[in-house]
């Protein structure tokens, strides 16, 4: 599993793609059920998936100093149970797409990043939240994070995008 991405206009958009074993049903109840979002999204998320709902981004404790409360707020954009799910989060979009593949399906993740310098850091958390996505449907234990692991995977993305995207920067500052 690996990001790659695209440019639109000043923006890029980061893409993720997985096959699952799992029908898009199963794949669907982890991507929108709470209790299932909370083990591998950064942060719990309050609201219901329902176009034009609000949605609150829940840090755990001290995680989200520095953060306005608009970088907390997201709303439901797009809602096709358990086709396709898009949704903001702060200035930042996110659009999910399951098809079926065989018995299985396909994941097609994208984040619309405000700014290209955020591409490495965003992929190498994406890497991470949907390894663990994939442990779910596995049943099997979700791996805490650890910043080493993180930033190795940062290290790599820096080498495959900075010749295109320019500098990129590193992890918040809450993180070191």
């Amino acid at each position: 599993m690996e990001c790659n991405f695209t440019r639109i206009g000043d923006q890029i958009e980061l893409v993720l793609e997985k096959k699952f074993d799992h029908p898009p049903e199963k794949v669907w109840r982890v991507l929108t059920e709470r209790e299932l979002i909370r083990q591998w999204f950064p942060c719990d998320i309050v609201g219901t998936w329902q176009v034009g709902e609000t949605l609150q981004f829940i840090f755990p404790e001290g995680q989200h100093e520095g953060l306005s409360e608009e970088e907390l707020r997201g709303e439901v954009l797009a809602v096709d149970p358990p086709h396709r799910l898009e949704f903001t989060w702060g200035k930042y979009k996110y659009r999910c797409e399951l098809s079926a593949d065989g018995d299985g399906c396909r994941l097609r993740f994208t984040e619309r990043l405000p700014h290209p310098s955020e591409g490495a850091r965003s992929a190498a958390g994406w890497e991470m939240c949907f390894e663990n996505f994939e442990a779910i449907l596995q049943g099997v234990k979700v791996a805490a994070f650890v910043f080493k692991v993180w930033q190795a995977k940062f290290d790599k993305y820096v080498k495959k995008f900075e010749p295109e995207l320019g500098p990129q920067q590193g992890p918040p500052d809450a993180a070191n």
